[in-house]
């Protein structure tokens, strides 16, 4: 007994780390197991391949980042909640996942902490929330949006951007976006080929029951549903799809192998179908303006544009033709600002511009801090629309823009702190695509590629407010991870290209264990 006991002394002497990730690891696996065998007898299976992922992130942490990252996208725990009764505890409690890579790095392997670019000004951009808090109506309100900031965007960009610390970690995070991507536009052009509109496909296929009007006869009007996949409200779906076509479109180039080109391509047209049926004339606009980027960029040539768009015409011709007649609508657009009303806006346009000009005059009323997190929404929407005459709210309405949302809640501080998050991740992927295109070709197209769908999200966002933020900040977060991890290559490869050969030969020296 006294040598089975030294033993195994030795052995958890030894492998003390390896001995408490195992513990932490069941740790997590108990609590979360827990939560789901709670819910109900048949999510029992869920426990299981809880417990069985768990066991796999053990023996390979970074499969512990994929299953997030898919889910995530996926809108899988959403979806459960509300389709399922599985618990929202239990959807926040799976963040805790990102835990054991985080543990396997930063105590296992003894890696500092990652701070990237955008982390100290999301720090700021809470204590502005916390300041313009203060001075909100409604204090109460006021700390649920700060609690939904920090959950949803805080903790969910630190965990992920300090889990993701290698080239290969993040491509295989891009293709468990585009496996994501490619699940919910499958499911969305095989549900508008069959027709198949009252079956939502267990939650991941929703539609949107208003629609638009197509066509209108002496009987009745005509109108055509829009998809909405998981995420349950159609633009918002195509905003996160839209983000996902450059993602694919650079694996096609950037990827050696003919099989996984094939799939990035066959990934980038589900995705795009998943925009089209989405009918959202925000996310045409955006997609547009991402292909003269891409075509001023270099990346495209005009030829190849011609082919792009050809393809497009023929996606739209099969799977949505009706779209041709939602993109007519944007001539009311004209109207807002034709007084001789030559054009008409529809009412959702209307609706749009009252939306917009009411959190607009709010922030000029409140210019310095806004009137709070989420105030503008809950305590000055209506009033202020109203006042415009433009059309008549019945009830609360968000702003239907990020930008003059956040001006309202949080005035030019907030506005400028989210502006700088935004513009310096966006700057520093520029700077990589450009000096990195000729000695680093495939991490320069990984930057580009970032950078294009941080400019599809942002430029849909003029059209669309921050709701699902944690789309915004997972986005944010792999961009900065591309950020940190290129710029730190860079760095060392400029280093040792500089260095004289005996400094080499001794840095190479020093790293032989003794």
């Amino acid at each position: 007994m006294t040598a089975l006991r030294m033993t195994l002394e030795n052995v958890v002497q030894r492998d003390r780390n390896k001995v408490l990730m195992f513990l932490f690891v069941i740790g997590i696996s108990i609590l979360l197991g827990s939560f789901t065998v709670l819910q109900g007898s048949w999510l029992t299976v869920g426990a299981l391949i809880v417990l069985v992922l768990m066991g796999l992130a053990l023996a390979w942490p970074e499969a512990a980042t994929l299953a997030f990252v898919f889910v995530l996208y996926l809108n899988v725990l959403a979806v459960a909640s509300r389709f399922h009764n599985v618990s929202e505890i239990f959807a926040a409690a799976f963040t805790l996942v990102l835990a054991i890579p985080l543990v396997s790095y930063v105590i296992i392997k003894r890696q500092p902490l990652m701070i990237t670019p955008a982390l100290p000004w999301m720090l700021l951009y809470l204590v502005a929330m916390l300041i313009s808090a203060i001075l909100a109506e409604s204090v109460n309100q006021a700390s649920g949006w700060i609690q939904s900031y920090v959950l949803e965007g805080l903790l969910l960009y630190f965990l992920v951007s300090n889990v993701i610390r290698t080239p290969e970690t993040l491509r295989r995070v891009v293709w468990a976006l585009l496996l994501a991507g490619s699940i919910m536009g499958a499911l969305s052009l095989y549900q508008e080929l069959t027709h198949t509109y009252n079956n939502n496909y267990w939650g991941f296929a929703q539609v949107d029951r208003g629609g638009f009007k197509v066509s209108e006869n002496i009987v009745d009007k005509v109108y055509r549903l829009r998809l909405a996949g998981p995420i349950g409200e159609k633009n918002r779906y195509a905003q996160v799809m839209l983000v996902l076509f450059p993602l694919a479109l650079f694996r096609f180039w950037g990827e050696k192998s003919r099989i996984l080109r094939t799939l990035a391509l066959v990934a980038a047209g589900l995705c795009m179908c998943g925009v089209l049926l989405s009918f959202s004339r925000g996310a045409a606009v955006s997609m547009v303006g991402l292909l003269i980027i891409t075509i001023s960029w270099g990346y495209i040539k005009l030829r190849q544009a011609v082919v792009i768009f050809s393809t497009v015409i023929m996606l739209i011709l099969v799977a949505a033709p009706d779209y041709i007649t939602r993109m007519e609508s944007l001539q009311g657009v004209m109207g807002i600002f034709d007084e001789e009303g030559a054009s008409t806006p529809d009412g959702a346009i209307v609706g749009r511009e009252t939306s917009n000009l009411a959190a607009l005059y709010t922030f000029l009323d409140h210019p310095i801090l806004g009137v709070g997190p989420g105030q503008y929404v809950e305590q000055y929407s209506q009033e202020y629309a109203n006042k415009l005459g433009l059309r008549y709210f019945y009830s609360s309405r968000r702003a239907h823009n990020l930008y003059l949302e956040t001006a309202a809640d949080l005035g030019i501080v907030g506005l400028t702190n989210l502006l700088i998050i935004i513009l310096i991740t966006m700057y520093r992927l520029d700077r990589l695509r450009r000096t990195l295109s000729v000695q680093d070709p495939q991490a320069a197209n990984m930057a580009t590629a970032f950078l294009l769908g941080m400019i599809a999200f942002v430029t849909t966002s003029v059209f669309l407010h921050l709701s699902y933020q944690r789309y915004f900040w997972l986005l944010m977060a792999l961009a900065n991870c591309a950020v940190y991890i290129y710029e730190r290559r860079t760095i060392s490869t400029s280093i040792m290209e500089k260095a004289p050969a005996n400094d080499l030969q001794a840095n190479r020296t020093s790293f032989v264990p003794e």
